[in-house]
């Protein structure tokens, strides 16, 4: 796969770039960690902009574009810390369309189109979560999910269940009857919630089939988040080191910093291959777990080593909070573990490998 962007998408990705500098400044993000919740006015910017449209058919009145399209739009909304959930908007509304029912997916669909409905995906974890795992009967809900991104922020959510002994989506109004939601704190200070359901109106939303592409598709997508922070770390420290003087000339000039921005930029340029590359297989129906896995593993050690680096390399002013650094490795630790951490993503692959693997 040729992984260049197209000139559209080069000129999506510096559209949105531009808007996030020039709109959405640092101490936004910091009085949003404060007060807590998502940023709803850069929510609705989308979606006046029309980019949440990006990744749906034009039947349901999207763009007709790919995942990929969305993947750009969500690395930059990575690397200006922006809080919304986009991420699980997106990959929740996706399953639905291309496995769900048609008038549910339609009417998702338009809704997350029309800026009115956003989706939290509520699954089990890699890990037993000793809670009560949910179960649908006639059409109700009851159980619980924990560690829920933006579950106390959404309207919906797309929550893993079981009925009569099959697994499937179910979807949930977040603040609709039966449903209980408590803030949790991260390293990240962005929203999370255990979510807690007791006979909530649960409408069908998809099988075992929409499951799995919502976890590979959940999965691909937080390895993005990853590759952002860990660019966006890069790309502030290789802007310091080339300022910073020290013994009369810049600290960049020092072959020693030279050797550790060089690392940075070789572990981030890997992730983002793969990662690129397994969303480009999501939108062509050849995506597989251990080419996600991979992927996820290589992008959530990018995500933490990089950062951590960029760290070591500004020195005391990169351990303040106040520098806005700490965003992207706190950012970068968080969404490191998220959707399957390097560890886990590489056991998952590790589980395939006595697998005939094509040759390509």
């Amino acid at each position: 796969m040729d992984t260049t962007l197209s000139e559209t998408q080069r000129l999506l990705r510096d559209s949105v770039r531009d808007y996030l500098r020039n709109e959405v400044p640092f101490d936004r993000i910091r009085e949003l960690e404060r007060e807590g919740g998502a940023d709803q006015p850069l929510w609705e910017y989308l979606q006046g902009a029309g980019y949440l449209t990006l990744p749906f058919a034009e039947s349901h009145g999207g763009e007709g574009g790919e995942l990929t399209d969305a993947a750009i739009l969500l690395e930059e909304l990575t690397r200006r810390a922006c809080v919304i959930p986009f991420l699980e908007t997106t990959a929740s509304a996706r399953a639905i369309e291309r496995h769900g029912d048609e008038a549910l997916a339609d009417e998702v669909v338009r809704g997350v189109i029309g800026g009115g409905v956003t989706i939290a995906p509520a699954l089990q974890g890699s890990t037993p979560d000793n809670g009560a795992a949910p179960r649908v009967a006639s059409g109700a809900l009851t159980g619980e999910r924990r560690f829920v991104d933006y579950g106390a922020e959404v309207s919906h959510h797309l929550v893993e269940a079981t009925e009569d002994g099959e697994p499937g989506l179910y979807l949930v109004e977040a603040r609709g009857e039966g449903v209980t939601t408590d803030s949790l704190s991260t390293i990240a200070r962005t929203p999370l919630a255990h979510c807690t359901y007791d006979g909530a109106p649960a409408r069908r939303a998809g099988g075992a089939e929409a499951l799995q592409f919502l976890r590979r598709a959940g999965r691909a997508l937080c390895a993005i988040q990853c590759v952002g922070n860990a660019q966006q770390a890069l790309d502030m420290t290789v802007e310091y080191v080339g300022m910073r003087v020290q013994f009369g000339r810049p600290i960049g000039s020092f072959q020693a910093v030279q050797h550790h921005c060089a690392n940075m930029a070789t572990q981030t340029l890997g992730a983002r291959f793969l990662t690129y590359q397994a969303v480009w297989r999501l939108d062509q129906g050849t995506a597989s777990d251990r080419q996600i896995a991979k992927a996820k593993a290589l992008a959530s050690r990018a995500g933490t080593e990089v950062t951590m680096q960029a760290h070591i390399l500004f020195g005391g002013i990169g351990y303040t909070e106040e520098y806005d650094l700490h965003f992207f490795s706190r950012h970068g630790k968080e969404r490191a573990l998220a959707w399957g951490s390097a560890d886990e993503c590489l056991r998952l692959a590790a589980g395939t490998l006595d697998e005939v693997q094509p040759w390509r």
